[in-house]
Order: structure tokens, then C-alpha cells, then sequence
């Protein structure tokens, strides 16, 4: 198996069908599974796929699983990337979509001839609420060339999104991932980068939806900044080439709007600050 297309899905009954008609859309010499994980989807997320195996000429591709279970975001993704079985791993969730014929095709050829690279990430567009809209980053670099990605620009210009990346699925290593008490996608690709080279490719590949009922997209500012801050927190602690002012701002700018969030843009107070770091090296002594 030449590429594993890893979708997870929950409650996305209207946007479903497209994320996974942008898949089976794919033209390529080569052969692709697409493992569709759902995590106990309440609405009929299910009955839409099922209609789409029934009907689809490349619905032999599926391979669809739904959790008796909600097992929550983060370990249904990692659940699914363990059932990939590609040599090539491409994620995109269930409320995004491709848009390229050739996305797949262009990543593959591009891995196959570059070695030295482990993953690649294509452009995209933000839907929001309807409105196709270019993301911030494009007039901060040059979009007609190829631009490499390493722990240098990794958090900033920040221009790699899920549904755009594919990476060599040797690079996963389960045991390292299984550690990360606060793992998102950004943990993954740190993973891969503190391993190979990475790049952004010249072309637009999908379309990443912003809508009323996307898990992060729309959860408080207050719990961004809280998966943001620990994720990148354990990514500098777990992973030593991470250790660069690019990742160290980004960091710093999440803790910093964390605290400003938790506090109701108060500073703490000297007493708060002091308990705050008795709790951290009493916490560390123990461990």
C-alpha cells in the first residue's frame, strides 16, 4: 500500500461527504486506502458514509470504523493513524476537504524523489462561515516555490495544517506519541522534523472549514490557549531540537495569552506566582 488517507469524523453529517468525495476524487498510479474513524458520531455521519460505500465506484478505498465509544478527538486520531498501513500517511478530517485532483500524486512524487525529506505540506484556503479566504501566511513567503519547514519557521509564518500534510509512516513511533499527555498535530510533525526534513509544496491542495460546530475553531479562548501553551510546553520539554527561539516564542506568546485568559487580564499576584512555582518544583520533585 502506497498511501493511507487518515479521516477522523465526529458529528460532521453536512460536510462528510465532500471530505471524503475530495479523496476518492484522486487520480494516482498507485494504490490508497482511506481509514475513516468515527468516533460515535450522533447524528448520521454514519448513514452517509455507508450510502457512499454502497455507491461510490472507488468506494473498495474505505475502510470505515465507528467507536461504540466517544474516545475524544486526540486518541481517535491516534487510534487511526495505528491502523494506517501506507508507506505514505495523509490525515485530512472530516470537515475539510481536497480540492486537487493531483494532491496526492504531487506529494508522492515529490517524497519519492527526496529522500532527505520526510514530510510535506501543501497550501490552502480557510472556508469561514461560507467565505473562501487566503490564510495569513502567503504574503509572508513566496507561494510559487517550494519552501522548506524546519524548527526555524515551524510555529511562525504557521502554515501547516492537518489536511494539507503527508509524511512517511516509518517516521511514527507510537511508543514517543503514547508519552505526550497533551499530543496534537504539532506534536506529530515536531516528531517528524526532529527526524527529516520537511517543506511546504507550491500548490493548493484543500480547503480548511471554519464553522459553528468545529471542535477547535470555535471552543473558548481560554482553551485554545490552553492546549496551545502545554502542547508547545511539552514539545520543547520532550523533544530537544525543538529548542529554538521560533518554537520558544510561540510558546511564550500562548503562555502569555493563557494566563492573561485565566486571569481576566489581571496579572497575578506576587503570592499567586510564588504558590504557582512551589506547586511546579514540588510536582517535579515527585516525579
Amino acid at each position: 500500500m502506497m498511501v493511507s488517507v487518515c479521516m477522523i469524523t465526529y458529528g460532521h453529517e453536512r460536510y462528510i461527504k465532500q471530505a471524503i468525495e475530495g479523496v476518492l476524487m484522486q487520480e494516482c498510479n498507485f494504490d490508497v486506502e482511506l481509514i475513516i474513524a468515527d468516533d460515535c458520531s450522533p447524528d448520521s455521519t454514519a448513514a452517509i458514509i455507508t450510502s457512499i460505500q454502497k455507491n461510490h465506484s472507488n468506494s473498495s478505498w474505505i475502510n470505515y470504523s465507528k467507536h461504540t465509544k466517544n474516545k475524544g478527538m486526540m486518541p481517535n486520531f491516534v487510534w487511526a493513524l495505528e491502523q494506517c498501513q501506507g508507506r505514505y500517511i495523509a490525515p485530512c478530517e472530516g470537515d475539510d476537504y481536497w480540492t486537487d485532483p493531483l494532491k496526492l500524486q504531487k506529494q508522492v512524487d515529490f517524497l519519492e524523489a527526496n529522500a532527505e525529506y520526510g514530510i510535506c505540506w501543501t497550501q490552502y484556503k480557510i472556508l469561514n462561515n461560507g467565505k473562501l479566504e487566503k490564510p495569513h501566511w502567503v504574503d509572508l513567503i513566496d507561494t510559487k516555490r517550494n519552501f522548506n519547514i524546519d524548527f526555524n519557521n515551524f510555529a511562525s509564518p504557521y502554515c501547516t495544517y492537518t489536511l494539507t500534510s503527508m509524511f512517511r509512516s516509518n517516521l511514527l513511533n507510537f511508543d514517543s506519541i503514547k508519552k505526550f499527555k497533551f499530543f496534537k498535530d504539532n506534536s506529530l510533525y515536531a516528531l517528524c522534523l526532529s527526524e527529516t526534513k520537511g517543506v511546504l509544496l507550491n500548490f493548493v491542495g484543500g480547503v480548511y472549514r471554519i464553522h459553528p460546530t468545529g471542535i477547535y475553531s470555535t471552543s473558548s479562548n481560554i482553551n485554545q490557549a490552553y492546549s496551545n501553551y502545554f502542547n508547545y510546553k511539552e514539545i520543547l520539554k520532550k523533544i530537544p531540537k525543538s529548542r529554538v527561539p521560533n518554537i520558544y516564542n510561540k510558546y511564550n506568546y500562548w503562555k502569555k495569552t493563557y494566563y492573561k485568559a485565566l486571569n481576566g487580564n489581571k496579572k497575578p499576584s506576587l503570592l499567586k506566582r510564588i504558590k504557582r512555582r512551589l506547586f511546579y518544583l514540588l510536582k517535579k520533585m515527585n516525579n
